[in-house]
């Protein structure tokens, strides 16, 4: 075992000096989204279901390129606990030539297929044809995203994470000005309607990126030996792939599950999908505190381990979890307490705004539980302990949560409702799970150094 006394730059700020810029970082990031529903709700219901409902193809495909960073910056995290500097700019070398590699075959991906995906969910035909053209422009998002989620990564591990806070200061400056721009065709600027919520995401987003990787250049100065690159690409891809492939299957089943929600929202009409997509959108806002704590902590704990610190990476994880419970439990509780004032601001739909309410409330339900599942699950997958886990909550979702979202809103007549109620049922024992699975400490054998130590000692 591997026994650092040494502690990194992440490790001298801790949980709150790490926490606190990726807060901002999160706050201004997640907010794009809610910022681009309203934008769309004010061009017409419409446009807004249409981006609400093709977001799950996006963020499906976000999650193979976030994943594929995350392992590759938790092995790096890994390194660095354990004082291997030169190993760890080499992991990140290695990570970030597959995640480009995959940001340019996704942005083609992305392009080609949608109007089949938009098809086969069944949209009213003017939410399609929005959908359509929404997407064909967003799809520039996934190799503009490629550069941000390494940029990202790379001060997160080099305990920088203000800097991305920057970065997401400028993404969302961006974003607001040319949205309003666009929609409201602000400085003589012609109204583009979606399309031109489109390009101000791509526009914005490509701005934030210019800012991480100037920041990357400048302040982490990465040296990367093109020798130690060359010895370090096939063991680290190995790494990298062994995280990286089961920890893509839970979040890919839930984008499937997503995309198939709102297939079963459309087929009840405009309104229940207006009401899922507003619902969904707006408790992005929970998971701003339950991402931001996650991230530091997966950084905290992968270096932890990598040192083999392993008592201080369990109080670590209790500390965590204690302030992202309390912390995402609050956004909810204020959510609900403001839920027509924030259903107001997208629509004047009265149907919309008396269920606001019960909207509200079935999404608070799962908050908990569902910041249980990313904080556990995260650093489960980070220290190599995630195919399990991979395996099991997939498994419930589709034989269990899914059948049960169909059962409540077709056949008990539940409407959006049911959807809502399957959410609750999916978070709740999926969180059961996992936390039983940190409890069993097999991550304290599934790391990296770990798995090179035991087989040193076979071929010994």
């Amino acid at each position: 075992m591997t026994n650092s006394t040494a502690s990194t730059a992440a490790e001298r700020k801790g949980l709150w000096g790490m926490s606190r810029p990726l807060l901002v970082e999160q706050s201004l990031q997640l907010s794009v989204p809610l910022l681009d529903t309203f934008f769309l709700s004010r061009v017409s219901d419409s446009a807004a279901s249409a981006a609400g409902s093709m977001a799950p193809v996006i963020f499906f495909c976000v999650n193979i390129l976030f994943v594929t960073v995350f392992s590759g910056s938790s092995i790096a995290s890994q390194r660095l606990g354990a004082g291997s500097d030169e190993k760890a700019a080499a992991t990140i070398a290695t990570y970030a030539l597959w995640i480009f590699l995959l940001g340019g075959l996704l942005t083609a991906v992305v392009y080609f297929a949608s109007p089949f995906v938009t098809l086969f969910m069944g949209l009213p035909t003017e939410v399609r044809l929005d959908a359509d053209i929404y997407m064909s422009i967003v799809c520039w998002l996934m190799f503009i995203w490629a550069g941000k989620l390494v940029f990202q990564s790379i001060l997160n591990v080099y305990g920088q994470p203000q800097w991305n806070m920057y970065a997401n200061t400028v993404f969302f400056l961006a974003n607001l000005l040319g949205n309003s721009v666009v929609v409201f065709g602000l400085f003589g600027f012609p109204k583009m309607g979606i399309e031109g919520v489109a390009w101000a995401s791509v526009v914005g987003s490509a701005a934030g990126v210019v800012v991480s990787g100037l920041a990357v250049f400048l302040r982490i100065k990465l040296k990367i030996s093109w020798q130690r690159l060359r010895q370090e690409f096939r063991p680290a891809s190995g790494h990298i792939g062994r995280i990286a492939l089961p920890s893509m299957i839970e979040p890919l089943s839930f984008d499937l599950n997503m995309i198939v929600l709102n297939s079963f929202a459309a087929s009840l009409g405009a309104a229940a999908l207006a009401a899922k997509v507003y619902t969904f959108n707006t408790f992005l806002m929970g998971l701003i505190v339950s991402l931001a704590l996650t991230m530091a902590t997966e950084v905290l704990i992968c270096q932890k381990v990598g040192a083999g610190k392993y008592h201080e990476a369990m109080a670590q994880m209790r500390q965590s979890l204690r302030a992202a419970l309390w912390g995402a439990g609050a956004v909810a509780f204020v959510l609900l307490l403001l839920h027509r004032p924030v259903m107001g601001l997208y629509t004047d739909d009265e149907w919309l705004l008396g269920g606001a309410f019960w909207f509200f409330l079935l999404a608070a339900i799962s908050e908990p539980p569902r910041t249980l599942n990313i904080m556990v699950g995260g650093v489960l997958r980070a220290t190599g302990d995630g195919f399990l886990i991979s395996m099991i909550g997939p498994l419930f979702t589709w034989t269990v949560a899914l059948p049960a979202a169909y059962l409540m809103v077709f056949v008990l007549e539940w409407g959006v409702y049911g959807i809502l109620l399957s959410a609750i049922l999916d978070e709740s024992c999926r969180a059961i799970m996992y936390w039983r699975r940190w409890k069993l400490n097999r991550w304290q054998h599934t790391h990296v150094h770990a798995r090179e130590q035991k087989a040193m000692a076979a071929k010994a």
